[in-house]
């Protein structure tokens, strides 16, 4: 299994069934409008930088931490003090070792919850910033930071590797269903050894194949095509990008990027949309916190001299950051 910063991934197996019906070719379009995203860090002559699905659901684990795992850890302090403080009645009566039992049961479940939301933090803050990817069109390879140091990138061959669009079923109060393009790394016997995501998140609140459903899905698709693009063309294949994804961490950039859609919302006036957005305002807000807080404990990624030495061999580069 694979933990991929928000799901589990089994690995060593063959590729399913709907992951090949859903199979995006590196060499077919998939749209007539290839579209950044808001997804890019830097494109030059050479490579696109862009982020994975993760990025801005960055908060997860500090959030799950507040909430449950708060809670007990203050259970788990009532119960230690209950443990040393039991009144003598219940020693009086024989019923100390029964009052023992109770306390231990949920001092172990307390001890077990306070656990999973510290491994939450863990995999969620003190790490990094964020994990980009990088399309090298003059090598055509796809290079995917996991971490600085030795073995920190994991290096695919773009005719090798099997994107696909990943749909996850209705999930949360709001029965949204997720949408985003994975990447499977398979090996020499077609088995998945290793994963990853790629660009941006998107959410249904109506049908994959209703109007409003489609308009979500050709902004993914839309994305792909950007990239697809880029490594067969270059950078004059596709539009300019509308705006870069910013590395600075600060409350702003986490609540422009949480809200960045809201304007084009608005104005399609459509009613499944402007539902969506009553509904995510607030949680929002709590993700954008959340996203700022957890990223002033983690550090930023840096690139092996390798890799940017295969992606900097032509130095012409246009960039941008947000303030």
């Amino acid at each position: 299994m694979a933990f991929d910063g928000l799901s589990w991934y089994r690995m060593n197996r063959p590729v399913a069934e709907e992951e090949v019906a859903a199979r995006l070719q590196t060499s077919e379009s998939c749209s007539d409008a290839p579209k950044d995203g808001n997804t890019v860090f830097s494109m030059s002559n050479a490579y696109l930088e862009v982020s994975d699905a993760n990025f801005r659901e960055k908060g997860w684990g500090l959030l799950g931490f507040l909430l449950p795992g708060s809670f007990s850890l203050a259970g788990t302090a009532g119960i230690l003090r209950m443990m040393t403080h039991i009144p003598p009645v219940y020693e009086e009566r024989g019923q100390l070792g029964i009052i023992h039992g109770l306390l231990g049961f949920f001092l172990v479940v307390m001890l077990c919850l306070l656990g999973v939301g510290i491994w939450g933090l863990t995999r969620d803050c003190f790490n990094y910033t964020r994990k980009p990817i990088r399309f090298n069109r003059l090598n055509q390879t796809v290079y995917v930071f996991r971490h600085n140091g030795p073995g920190g990138v994991l290096s695919i061959p773009w005719d090798k590797a099997f994107f696909y669009v990943e749909r996850k079923p209705r999930a949360g109060l709001a029965r949204t269903a997720p949408r985003l393009i994975r990447c499977l790394v398979l090996d020499g016997n077609g088995q998945v050894v290793d994963t990853f995501s790629v660009g941006r998140r998107v959410v249904l609140t109506a049908e994959e194949t209703s109007a409003a459903g489609q308009q979500v899905m050709d902004l993914l698709y839309g994305n792909f095509e950007f990239y697809r693009r880029f490594m067969k063309d270059g950078p004059s294949s596709v539009p300019p990008v509308t705006e870069f994804l910013s590395t600075k961490i600060s409350f702003r950039n986490s609540l422009k990027m949480q809200f960045q859609d809201v304007p084009d919302i608005i104005q399609s006036r459509n009613p499944a949309f402007l539902l969506l957005l009553a509904v995510t305002a607030l949680p929002s807000l709590i993700q954008a916190t959340v996203h700022y807080l957890a990223q002033l404990t983690c550090r930023e990624p840096v690139w092996p001299e390798d890799v940017e030495r295969a992606c900097n061999s032509s130095r012409k580069q246009a960039t941008g950051v947000a303030s």
